[in-house]
């Protein structure tokens, strides 16, 4: 288990909006350079962006298991993490993801971008849950 430092959990990490993620999703060449990472738990299964693919937060507390994610997302140009709201988990993991990325990486000529979503998936589900491109998962009327 890792404790966190003054240091590691002030790094600012920056964000990104619904709208502007939208533009990337709909952009098929800059949709293939982002990875979403939503690290809500089970409710994932109850609805999420179109192709993120989820890592729940409890992964993002020791420095193995962030170390190799780090490792599997080294060649991604651009990560967004985001929980239900983007205010606790979805800011702590991709806290913990670029300091990894920062050690793990420390001599990469590149590296990548990490971003968390503005709002989370609450406020992108209220936007563009009617766009069966952007989000998957939802139950339909009637699977109540």
């Amino acid at each position: 288990m890792h404790i966190f430092g003054t240091n590691e959990m002030a790094q600012q990490v920056d964000r990104i909006t619904a709208k502007e993620l939208v533009e990337i999703l709909k952009n098929p060449e800059a949709r293939n350079a982002v990875r979403i990472v939503d690290v809500r738990d089970g409710d994932f299964a109850g609805g999420h962006i179109r192709g993120a693919i989820n890592v729940p937060e409890e992964h993002f507390h020791d420095d193995d298991d962030v170390d190799n994610f780090v490792d599997e997302m080294k060649t991604v140009p651009t990560i967004i993490f985001h929980c239900m709201m983007s205010q606790v988990r979805g800011p702590f993991c991709a806290h913990r993801f670029q300091s990894r990325v920062n050690a793990v990486l420390e001599h990469a000529a590149i590296k990548p971008k990490v971003l968390v979503l503005t709002g989370g998936f609450q406020l992108f589900r209220q936007n563009y849950s009617h766009d069966d491109d952007l989000v998957e998962g939802l139950p339909k009327e009637g699977d109540y």
